[in-house]
């Protein structure tokens, strides 16, 4: 054995202690039936994994992936430091897009002091690795309680690729080390002794191909999460195009470098630094980017980080210098970081949050994307209604349940209606709604869709 790989060996038994199983009783992945009638819950168990994190001194803290906790009604704890003890945790917060696939949990704190009571040893927090991103070819060891196993699994492998994120993803390492059912919420590290990254997924029908969410952002999250209570990656705030030479006139620019700002969205990071349209981002915060958007890094050759993983990278709050180009003059400007605006249409993945009403033998619930997407199962021409007014800023409210035999089914009242009032008042939400019927008690209710439909219901 090499003297790096033995060192990368002994750092992963050594932090091996600080890494923990996590066993979840909750409800299962949502599938369609479950997005569109939330009354439907569905039992189960399941295991992951997570990690003690270094956190300005935090105790009893843990990462892990969003997904192993996200439907969770019963968060347990095992370690290899208290035998067979089990500890009740928390959740703190997630990312409730699921990208990245990251949640913070927490031990109880009379679980804590038990934990510390029982342990043979003190907690192995393990710190995130910062600075520059591992290379091609850099050996990690994934750590991990894979297939349920009662006590922790070393897996080696190498980062083998990187992708770069988007406006609603991040960068991901790509690894060939075994990444497992289970394994979910572990941490894969370097022979530093550092957590390189989150092991967050493997790629179904591909031998040996999984992905790793790097520690950037994973660390940002929790500072966003514990430092402004927002789980959330701080946004452009508007959308952006690549450059090209064919600009070059247009933009009186004398080479195509930074994307252009084609839509700025109101209170977002740049309309908060005063970008207009037509102007071209060149930099943020010394990330220079080329017409593509892409930060070049330093070897000059390879390609990994962009623009939206840049600005992900800040802190909520904080505040980053932007260069831009406008009418062929460099100018600079300062705006803080900020998550993009909320649009009517939101994400709920999960199901808890998910708010609905039951009235006249309909579930009605705010529109979301998860509904968005089910409803292509159900009715396509209510999806493609749905897909047209996904940009509005209001919330609309959406019939996504029809219970046989109730009023609504007499009616043949479709699921997919887009309700826009309630006898004669305009209603988004669904505290509004709630309002119309609460001060109708025991009279008829007329409700109106979007497309004209109309629908009289008896209390």
């Amino acid at each position: 054995m090499s003297k790096l790989k033995k060192e990368l060996s002994q750092a992963a038994r050594h932090m091996m202690s600080g890494v923990v199983q996590i066993r979840v009783e909750g409800y299962i992945e949502e599938n369609i039936q479950s997005v569109l009638n939330p009354a439907i819950r569905i039992p189960g168990r399941w295991t992951g994994s997570g990690f003690f994190v270094s956190y300005k001194g935090l105790e009893g803290y843990i990462v892990t992936n969003a997904h192993v906790v996200r439907n969770a009604s019963k968060i347990e704890v095992r370690s290899m430091l208290t035998s067979e003890e089990k500890f009740s945790a928390q959740i703190v917060g997630l990312v409730k897009q699921l990208d990245p696939d990251v949640a913070l949990i927490r031990l109880l704190d009379s679980e804590l002091v038990r934990f510390k009571q029982l342990a043979i040893k003190p907690i192995e927090y393990l710190e995130l690795r910062e600075g520059p991103s591992p290379s091609r070819g850099e050996e990690i060891k994934a750590i991990g309680y894979p297939m349920g196993m009662v006590e922790p699994n070393i897996s080696g492998g190498e980062i083998t690729n990187f992708i770069s994120g988007t406006e609603y993803s991040t960068e991901r390492y790509v690894t060939d080390a075994a990444i497992n059912p289970g394994n979910s919420g572990g941490p894969s590290v370097s022979r530093d002794g550092k957590v390189v990254g989150l092991n967050t997924a493997v790629m179904v029908d591909a031998d040996n191909i999984g992905f790793i969410t790097p520690a950037g952002f994973v660390k940002i999250i929790i500072e966003n999460l514990l430092r402004q209570n927002e789980p959330h990656f701080a946004g452009i705030g508007g959308l952006l195009q690549k450059n090209a030479n064919n600009f070059n006139s247009l933009l009186k620019q004398s080479q195509a470098k930074g994307a252009i700002v084609c839509n700025v969205l109101t209170g977002g990071f740049l309309h908060a630094g005063g970008i207009q349209h037509r102007d071209v981002i060149l930099s943020i915060n010394g990330n220079e980017f080329d017409r593509h958007g892409i930060v070049m890094d330093k070897e000059g050759h390879y390609r990994h980080k962009n623009i939206y993983d840049v600005i992900k990278l800040i802190p909520i709050g904080e505040e980053a210098e932007i260069i831009f180009l406008r009418d062929g003059k460099i100018k600079s400007s300062r705006a803080k970081a900020t998550r993009n605006p909320d649009k009517g249409i939101v994400s709920r993945p999960i199901m808890e949050e998910r708010q609905y009403l039951e009235v006249f033998g309909m579930v009605i619930q705010e529109l979301s994307f998860e509904i968005i997407e089910a409803m292509l199962e159900v009715d396509a021409n209510a999806q493609i209604d749905m897909i047209q007014i996904i940009d509005q800023k209001k919330s609309m409210l959406v019939v996504t349940h029809i219970h046989q035999g109730s009023q609504a089914d007499e009616m043949e009242w479709p699921a997919g209606a887009m309700i826009i009032s309630a006898n004669d008042s305009k209603v988004h939400t669904l505290p509004e709604l709630q309002g119309v019927l609460e001060q109708n008690k025991d009279k008829p209710v007329l409700l109106k869709c979007r497309n004209g439909r109309i629908g009289y219901f008896q209390a």
